[in-house]
């Protein structure tokens, strides 16, 4: 069986549910990127946020779009952002604790990387990056305050 089919045979059991609930990312359960594209972003977040996107969220009802997972590999952490229905990946958030000489921002998000070809459609870096945080403003209320050229 193929990674990209993986996630079409989990058995969807207690245990299952139990760590969906967590808002854990887990490979197995998500289609891969088919073009990951990926690119600096560079954005300070503020401890609200940080709290926010570490939250996630996992969608409620057929309203909620994107799933918002979790994915912590020693120390390093990742938020992916998963088209709820069909299981995607569309975009991941890589972020970077703070440093010790920065009082301003709780961490950064060093780098973004998102899918390069949704439905023959390429998004360029500019309207990634975009995308990204017209959704964390919408999907989990963040602020990013130093977001450049966005709504």
């Amino acid at each position: 069986m193929s990674d990209s089919n993986a996630h079409n045979h989990v058995e969807e059991d207690e245990e299952f549910w139990n760590r969906w609930r967590l808002n854990t990312y887990e490979r197995k359960l998500v289609k891969p990127m088919k073009k990951p594209l990926t690119a600096p972003l560079d954005l300070a977040v503020s401890d609200s946020d940080v709290e926010k996107l570490k939250a996630g969220f996992r969608p409620r009802s057929q309203d909620d779009k994107y799933a918002w997972l979790i994915e912590d590999e020693n120390g390093n952490t990742s938020i992916h952002i998963i088209r709820h229905f069909v299981q995607e990946e569309e975009y991941i958030l890589h972020i970077a604790p703070k440093s010790s000489n920065d009082n301003s921002a709780s961490a950064k998000i060093h780098s973004i990387t998102w899918e390069g070809d949704m439905i023959g459609i390429q998004d360029d870096v500019e309207q990634a990056k975009k995308n990204v945080v017209i959704l964390a403003r919408v999907n989990l209320k963040c602020d990013f305050e130093n977001a450049p050229g966005t709504v």
